[in-house]
């Protein structure tokens, strides 16, 4: 023992003193001070981004468009289980010997004029146009990036596409000016259209952190500057309504600059000029311009010109941006002197410290690449010609830069994303998918230059001037943010308005303090409005300033369309994303107040601004959470401009896969020669492989998502960041996450040692440590239950029953659930809460039932403020079950919302089910009458195979021992569960060894069929099939092994929803002879295309035949609800409004059946605490006479005849509750059950031996409900002799059950199938 202790130790120490690469991350945890430090136990495995990369590389390799590629490797494929880049090249099929092209290297020395232009020629071939010479007589035009942004587009006489200096282009090339040429477009009052739509709303709802207002503004101010006119001007008066500024103050707005010789005439209407490059090349550090590019720069060893300060409390000096002393030109306000602002790249530079500290870190981060590159390739240095190595050190870091901050792009879209967005998320085309309804397989990373998707009129996408105006996102803007010190203390809450034009304050303060801050707060999201600080400021730049006001004046004075006439032109692209476009005041919004103003300000709906119906729009984009007009003309447009770029990542990466081939590999810039080293080999002098040294430092592995991350912790003394500093940090979904401190190395030891002892301890196993390990245990327990109590008191927490220490109540509750929620009902249900806590191991689970306290809950949870299914999940080990990349992604939730959430492809499953049905009974049940002991295993069986057969497809019939791992997967999914509240956190994994186990075991039957199926794709043999869930996801997954493992976990999902509610179905109709009589006797009759499985509608359709097998499915479903659950977790402290004196509910539709008892007015509220669980009970609440009435726990088949369930509702919560966590597989499951019942009842007479009361039908356990198993005698239909007299009602001679059913005519004529039934069964 003591030997392995010392391993231990040692392997941690290894670990500690291991080189600092970026991936060599651990968990933070607080320290005694407060300050975050890294958990030397808990390291972040970095291994698995480079085997991503590999997958990804042999994943868009098989895509429709790569067979060129796959072809280049043995055996026609990239191996996908190599473990190294090295191990890809090596599969490569190595070709004859032949006339390869002579070996191009790089620039040396770069900007030397009037090289021959055949090299590019030869290089840009595969373009097939033109190239213009300008751009090609001079190599470093063509090798690295302009300053100014031209022969990015080299097609000759088109050079100048993105360049600085040009007109903005517009997206569908249409100017509305008021005259055709240059006078703006007209409309109501700016500032009053300002009032009645932008002003800040009560309810804001928070999403990211600040970090994303600072990047939002550093990219526009990348791709786009309107410079403003200094003659022109437009003022705005204070309309009526205004109760900020005086009636007599007017807004002075300056027109934006035109770009010269244009608005002359309706043939040359007036164009606004740009005065930045389009192009994503961080030109807002850099300069677009050959004079702020120079004067950025230290012309030494590639690097920026900085300060160095030791700002703030920093104890040494750190870079920042320099002081204007250059003189260059920057925005300010009147009065201040422009050489007391930083020096940057864009005039707006200054305008306030979100985007100064972008800036700060971009600075920083350029600086540190250049010593990487001189480090990584000394050849880049030239010892007897420093200018030489400047300049190839900083044009060569330009493009590193740009390569990077197209992937924090990226990582900054993908904040938008929702768990709806199909997967793959993360590579950066997810958008476009959407957009075209194109599948991985279609639109992916392979894609060679110039992209087709993002050419417009055959040239490459530019920022437009729509995009320059809606693309601003002024609601994200906060009045303030706090600045924290490195123990997350508020020092104090920081007016962003004041960090204007303030470089000094921003020194004072120190860039850590202001991006702890920055990471550490929340902003509003969309549809919040716009903050009172900067929509009514009293002074800006020189006067009273309305941020929103200047929008609209700016989209008129532009001669931009208004939004009906943009998206009428953008729907005409047929993109299968379309925008309504309103004919009425009242399809722009919901708000009949905002409905009203419209009317007063606007005389058409088509008069209605650009920037007022993307405020107003209330659709959002599909897998966002951005309103649908403004991601098109925004973050769709910045997607298509980073694609346009010559110099993107992507053309990159695959430029010796797509246009050469590694074995003869041709760089065609400086970004491209970096990413392939050359390897020759024999007979191959242009042999190259990819890098893997700079892949991993652009972290392309995980495109880009870490960036943001690396980007603050390796510039700054910032060591410990939440993994995406976009959102906020959260232990589960979001941790902190820390680099290894830049420590002596003795120090990181001693941490290092300390941790290991702290692991050693929880292994030791002799005898004498077994006994004080127990001893702490106890004391541990005593004190959990004292601190318990002592909570109770403070926060006043309901009633809990604690149990035994450690355990709580786990060992009760595991034998009998329903007895111990009883005795907490009868001893607590008078109280005014009526809630009491159940200690089960490490958390308390308090149970609500009070009407006001579900509809709180239900209320909460679209916003998830107090509640959250997600955390409750992972607590639960839903992250071991499903595997944590699954279920941080929500994959497997995401593909049964895209494809069993849609009504169309629901539709299509009947079939399968029914032909599964037919197969299984045929296969498994007799054919003759037999006497079943084991009746529910039966039925346990057969849904198993039904949704294996819906998942898989016929091939299940042809493995059953896969049906024996669907059940065996199930089975330890709950175990697992069960363990998550009895073993520590480190011993977790424990319960996951079974589970691992049926994954392996699945995919070796598995992913030969995902193969032979992938193969069938588009074929007449794949058409002619039952519709599976397999077909489906393989659309979104192209991994074969995840794609199996998903398929196991979507059969759990359907065996959940189905093990209690089927058998149920089942047995409650054999246990009632009038039910049997009424409803299995006519399954023989049901057509199943009449069934409809959609719960919008409050009532059913009485017509239908299948109505009153429907309606008892319901009934079976709420009586077979579980003891506890559904359940959340609780995110922070939260009083029960059922305690609360005078609580009011307005979101009651109806009068409470039993009214809940008024606290004393002097009664302490009751709070739920953060940290444990509130659980529902569906047992309790289905079963309540307050809810259903005195027969409430009798079965009860008509009880849904009339009227469907409010399904999410706290009156009926089997499915959970109402909002974005309802279950998504609902409409499935009801499909399932019912034509499983119309084919077993259908085809079979089943009588049970015996009738059993609601008491003795189910078996209750601690996280699922069992129907109790019967004998039953079951008899082929035709063989039992029963007479069909007794259904007089079904002429069975009829070809239409509609049409021979003698039911009650309704009004309209038609019968109702609902009264008859009815009538026949009660009379």
């Amino acid at each position: 023992m003591r030997f392995r202790c010392l391993i231990l130790i040692w392997v941690l120490l290894q670990t500690s003193l291991c080189d600092q690469w970026p991936y060599h991350r651990y968990y933070g945890k607080k320290s005694r001070s407060g300050e975050f430090v890294p958990d030397f136990s808990r390291a972040i495995q970095s291994k698995g981004s480079q085997h991503r990369f590999i997958h990804w590389l042999h994943d868009v390799s098989e895509t429709q468009d790569s067979g060129e590629v796959r072809r280049m490797f043995i055996n026609n494929t990239i191996p996908r289980d190599a473990t190294s880049l090295d191990e890809v090249f090596d599969h490569l099929k190595r070709p004859e010997p032949g006339n390869f092209r002579g070996n191009i290297s790089h620039l040396v020395p770069p900007l030397i004029a009037n090289l021959p232009s055949d090299e590019a020629e030869k290089l840009f071939g595969n373009l097939k146009y033109a190239l213009d010479s300008m751009c090609i007589v001079d190599k470093s035009n063509w090798w690295y990036r302009t300053t100014d942004g031209s022969c990015n587009w080299m097609k000759k006489d088109e050079i100048n596409e993105g360049r600085i200096g040009m007109a903005k282009a517009r997206d569908y090339g249409d100017h509305h000016y008021a005259d055709g040429i240059s006078k703006l477009r007209e409309g109501p009052n700016a500032r009053a259209v300002s009032n009645a739509f932008f002003k800040r709303n009560r309810t804001i709802y928070y999403e990211h952190t600040p970090l994303l207002i600072g990047l939002i503004e550093f990219v526009m101010h990348d791709v786009t500057y309107s410079m403003d006119s200094p003659e022109e001007t437009i003022e705005v008066e204070m309309p009526p309504d205004e109760d900020t500024f005086d009636k007599n103050t007017k807004f002075v707005v300056h027109r934006t600059k035109a770009v010269p010789g244009t608005g002359t005439s309706m043939t040359n209407p007036r164009e606004n000029v740009n005065m930045a490059t389009t192009w994503l090349d961080i030109s807002s550090l850099y300069g677009s311009t050959s004079d702020v590019a120079r004067a950025v720069r230290s012309y030494k060893d590639g690097k920026l010109l900085t300060q160095e300060v030791k700002a703030g409390n920093m104890s040494l000096a750190t870079s920042y941006l320099p002081f204007n002393s250059w003189n260059v030109s920057m925005r300010t306000t009147p009065g201040l002197d422009p050489t007391t602002l930083f020096t940057g790249g864009d005039p707006r530079t200054n305008e306030d410290w979100l985007v100064l500290a972008v800036h700060t870190l971009l600075l920083r981060e350029h600086n540190r690449l250049c010593d990487l590159l001189a480090k990584q390739h000394p050849e880049y240095v030239d010892m007897k010609n420093s200018e030489h190595t400047d300049e190839k050190l900083y044009q060569t870091v330009r493009l590193l830069m740009s390569a990077k901050y197209a992937l924090v792009a990226n990582s900054y879209q993908m904040a938008y994303w929702t768990d709806k967005m199909p997967w793959p998320r993360d590579d950066g085309f997810p958008l476009y998918r959407q957009m075209y309804g194109e599948s991985f397989m279609e639109i992916n990373p392979m894609n060679t230059y110039p992209w087709p998707l993002v050419t417009k009129g055959g040239k490459p996408m530019v920022v437009s001037a729509e995009m320059a105006i809606v693309y601003r996102f002024h609601e994200f803007i906060i009045s303030q943010f706090p600045i924290k010190d490195a123990k997350n203390n508020t020092l104090w809450n920081q007016s962003v308005f004041d960090t204007g034009f303030n470089p000094q304050g921003f020194l004072n303060t120190g860039l850590e303090s202001i991006l702890r801050g920055m990471v550490g707060s929340h902003i509003p999201n969309f549809k919040s409005g716009v903050d009172e600080s900067f929509r009514s400021a009293g002074k800006y730049r020189a006067g009273p300033f309305d941020v929103s006001t200047w929008s609209i004046v700016h989209e008129r004075e532009q001669g931009l369309p208004t939004f009906n006439t943009y998206f009428r032109e953008y729907n005409k692209q047929e993109p299968k994303v379309t925008v309504k476009v309103p004919s009425t005041f009242e399809e722009f919004t919901s708000n009949p107040e905002k409905v009203q103003k419209l009317k007063a300000l606007y005389d058409r709906p088509d008069d209605v601004d650009l920037v007022v119906g993307v405020q107003l729009d209330e659709t959002y984009f599909p897998g966002t959470t951005v309103p649908k007009s403004a991601l098109i003309i925004s973050l769709f447009s910045l997607f298509g401009m980073g694609n346009s770029d010559r110099f993107s990542i992507g053309f990159a990466i695959t430029r010796c896969l797509l246009v050469d081939q590694p074995f003869d590999c041709h760089p065609s810039n400086a970004l491209e020669e970096l990413l392939w080293k050359p390897h020759p080999e024999p007979g191959l002098p242009n042999m190259r492989r990819l890098d893997d040294f700079w892949l991993n430092e652009l972290d392309f592995p995980d495109h880009g998502t870490n960036l943001l991350w690396r980007l603050v912790t390796e510039n700054t003394d910032i060591s410990c960041l939440q993994q995406d500093p976009l959102f906020p940090a959260d232990p589960k979904t979001n941790p902190v996450l820390c680099s290894l401190p830049t420590l002596p190395w003795w120090k990181i030891a001693t941490t290092a040692a300390v941790s290991g002892f702290e692991i050693v301890e929880t292994y030791i196993e002799d005898y004498h440590t077994a006994l004080v390990t127990v001893m702490l245990a106890l004391g541990l327990g005593m004190f959990l239950q004292m601190r318990s109590r002592f909570l109770q008191d403070k926060l006043n927490i309901p009633p809990v029953y604690s149990g035994l220490p450690l355990i709580g109540e786990a060992l009760n509750f595991a034998k009998d659930p329903k007895g111990v929620l009883l005795k907490g009902f009868v001893e607590y249900g008078q109280t005014v809460s009526r809630c009491f806590g159940l200690k089960l191991a490490s958390l308390v689970y308090f149970v609500v039932t009070r009407s006001s306290d579900l509809e709180w809950m239900e209320a909460d949870n679209s916003k998830e403020e107090i509640f959250s299914l997600h955390k409750f999940l992972g607590v639960i080990n839903f992250p071991l079950i499903v595997h944590k990349e699954n279920f941080d992604s929500n994959l497997h939730v995401n593909i049964v919302r895209e494809y069993l959430g849609n009504r169309r492809v629901v539709s299509k499953f009947g079939t399968t089910i029914m032909d599964a049905s037919n197969r299984f009974i045929d296969n498994s049940l007799p054919h003759t009458r037999t006497d079943l002991s084991q009746f529910v295993p039966v039925l346990m069986k057969y849904i198993t195979t039904v949704v294996g057969a819906c998942m898989v497809g016929d091939e299940i019939f042809d493995h059953p021992n896969l049906l024996k791992i669907f059940d065996q997967f199930n089975d330890h999914a709950i175990e697992a569960m069960g363990l998550s509240s009895l073993l520590p956190s480190r011993l977790q994994i424990l319960a996951g060894v079974k589970i691992n186990a049926d994954y392996r075991k699945a995919r070796k039957i598995l992913i030969p069929i995902i193969q032979k199926r992938r193969g069938q794709i588009g074929t007449a043999e794949s058409a002619a099939k039952n519709i599976t869930l397999l077909d489906q996801l393989l659309k979104d997954v192209p991994d074969n092994e995840r794609a199996a493992d998903l398929v196991v976990i979507l059969v759990w999902g359907g065996l959940t929803n189905l093990q209690a509610t089927f058998p149920s179905l089942i047995m409650d109709i054999i246990n009632d002879p009038n039910a049997t009589r009424a409803l299995a006797d006519t399954c023989s009759l049901l057509d199943p295309a009449r069934l409809s499985v959609f719960d919008e509608l409050p009532r059913p359709d009485p017509t239908n035949p299948w109505t009153p097998l429907r309606a008892a499915m319901f009934e079976s479903i709420r009586l077979s609800g579980p003891v506890t659950g559904p359940a959340r977790f609780i995110l922070k402290d939260a009083q029960l409004p059922s305690s609360m004196p005078y609580k009011t509910s307005p979101q009651e539709t109806e009068p409470e059946p039993e009214p809940e008892p008024e606290p004393a007015p002097t009664a302490k509220p009751q709070k739920l605490p953060q940290g444990q669980v509130a659980t529902l009970s569906a047992y309790y609440t289905h079963r309540s006479p307050a809810v259903y009435g005195p027969d409430a726990a009798k079965w009860v088949p008509n009880r849904f005849l009339r009227s469907n369930p409010d399904i999410g509702s706290p009156r009926f919560i089997s499915w959970g509750l109402k909002g974005p966590h309802t279950c998504p597989g609902r409409w499935f499951a009801q499909e399932c059950i019912l034509v499983m019942t119309m084919c077993l009842l259908g085809r079979y007479d089943i009588v049970p031996d015996e009738y059993l009361i609601d008491e003795e039908k189910y078996i209750y356990w601690s996280s699922n409900v069992e129907r109790r198993n019967v004998r039953v005698t079951i008899t082929p239909r035709g063989q039992s002799g029963v007479d069909t007299s007794v259904t007089p009602m079904f002429l069975r001679q009829s070809t239409s059950i509609y049409n021979s059913f003698q039911g009650t005519k309704g009004g309209d004529g038609k019968y109702d199938i609902s009264t008859s039934v009815n009538r026949m069964m009660w009379g």
